[in-house]
């Protein structure tokens, strides 16, 4: 390994890009643990003695712990290594899924779910960036988009195949499969990624202001407003397509399957898109576009056709924005960067969590035809946030005379 590449440096296309798809098989992994657990509830619940709502709060403990360790972990564990750290969070992760496959009782799985959902936590924030560091700041924007690929992968596969191991044996066999995919991306991370340095010179206090950068605050509300957006229809996705769209169960299945390739064809080309336009107003364009997608979806899923196309150009648009919105917080976070894309983190579950608060309300009133529409008002209203960020930033800099030192490609060095 050269001096280099041992120092985090940009390394050239091809050694960087086959870094970089590693570090998305640790997404791949997360991805799979993360929306796994839905399709295993029953069986779950069923051999501990749990209701669905008990068996339901694993995936809740999940995602609070995912927001609540983002940050916190991220500041931490700032000063060490990036490659240490990695290997690390890797094997905690795979752990914990491990202890999920032998839990004998519901207080065991419950802890189980916390020490996922941590360490895919610190995970997911380490890894991206990690890509940033080890590629030329001209394709950064696709290696976020590859990291995360991953992770929309987990959608098309990755939940398929782990819901078809739990069928054919145990529920308890699909969470070591995740425990597995995590140890066998740790080989390759032990062999394959190179030293990137830490940020030793913050402490946790300073680490955790982050969130009063100019903009930060802006781009936390507008994660978290897309995400509601698209997660208060995909929340009851299943639902909508049984009762709206007529759906058969072999129906369903090739129709998430579609949202999956949708999705994994939208965050490469957001990566793209991320390298070659401004973050900001690419931003913008993706989450106004959803927006129409998501009003024309209500209309679209009376049919199965209608269906299958309103999922596809969904999927796309929605993670088309995602590679967007990591690329601009590296760019306004500087030396912050990663601990804005942990805030990032939290913002996601955040979102998660209110969709399904939202969606519950919609559909406990009789409306879960209208949660499409619903989804549209919230990405206008990120489409808003950022907007009104931007405008802000914007007269700052022209009050100050020049562009802020923090706001600049050039330090994004996190």
């Amino acid at each position: 390994m050269s001096q280099q590449a041992a120092a985090g440096a940009p390394e050239p296309g091809r050694a960087s890009a086959a870094k970089v798809w590693l570090l998305a098989l640790g997404m791949f992994a997360i991805g799979t643990d993360l929306f796994i657990v839905s399709g295993l509830l029953p069986a779950l619940g069923g051999e501990l003695h749990l209701s669905t709502a008990a068996a339901g709060q694993t995936v809740t403990v999940f995602a609070i712990t995912y927001a609540v360790a983002a940050p916190v972990l991220a500041s931490v564990t700032s000063r060490l290594d990036r490659r240490t750290l990695l290997l690390a969070v890797l094997i905690v992760f795979a752990a914990g899924n491990a202890l999920s496959a032998v839990a004998p009782d519901y207080a065991v799985l419950l802890l189980s779910r916390v020490v996922a959902g941590a360490s895919a936590a610190l995970y997911a924030s380490t890894a991206s960036v990690v890509a940033a560091r080890i590629t030329a700041p001209e394709r950064r924007g696709r290696a976020l988009a590859i990291v995360y690929a991953g992770m929309t992968s987990a959608i098309a596969l990755g939940v398929p195949i782990g819901s078809a191991i739990g069928e054919l044996s145990s529920w308890r066999w699909a969470f070591g499969f995740v425990a597995l995919l995590a140890l066998v991306t740790a080989l390759g991370a032990a062999a394959g990624i190179p030293s990137v340095a830490g940020n030793p010179g913050l402490g946790v206090r300073e680490r955790l202001a982050a969130v009063r950068i100019k903009r930060a605050p802006t781009a936390m509300l507008t994660t978290t407003l897309w995400v509601v957006g698209t997660f208060v229809v995909y929340t009851y996705l299943g639902t909508l397509l049984e009762k709206v769209s007529g759906a058969s169960g072999a129906d369903r299945t090739w129709l998430l399957l579609l949202f999956g390739a949708g999705s994994f064809a939208g965050v490469m080309a957001g990566g793209r898109l991320a390298d070659r336009a401004d973050p900001t107003r690419g931003l913008a364009g993706t989450v106004a576009v959803l927006a129409v997608v998501l009003a024309a979806l209500g209309p679209a899923l009376h049919s199965v056709a209608g269906a299958a196309v309103g999922l596809t150009v969904w999927g796309l648009v929605h993670w088309a924005s995602f590679p967007l919105i990591q690329h601009r917080l590296l760019s306004i976070g500087g030396k912050n960067g990663d601990m804005l894309l942990a805030l990032n983190n939290s913002a996601v579950y955040v979102g998660q969590t209110a969709a399904a608060v939202v969606g519950g309300l919609f559909a406990g009133a009789g409306l879960l035809g209208r949660l499409p529409l619903a989804g549209a008002g919230f990405e206008v209203l990120a489409f808003v946030a950022l907007a009104l960020g931007a405008r802000a930033a914007g007269r700052a800099e022209k009050g100050a005379g020049a562009p802020q030192p923090s706001a600049g490609p050039a330090d994004s060095r996190c």
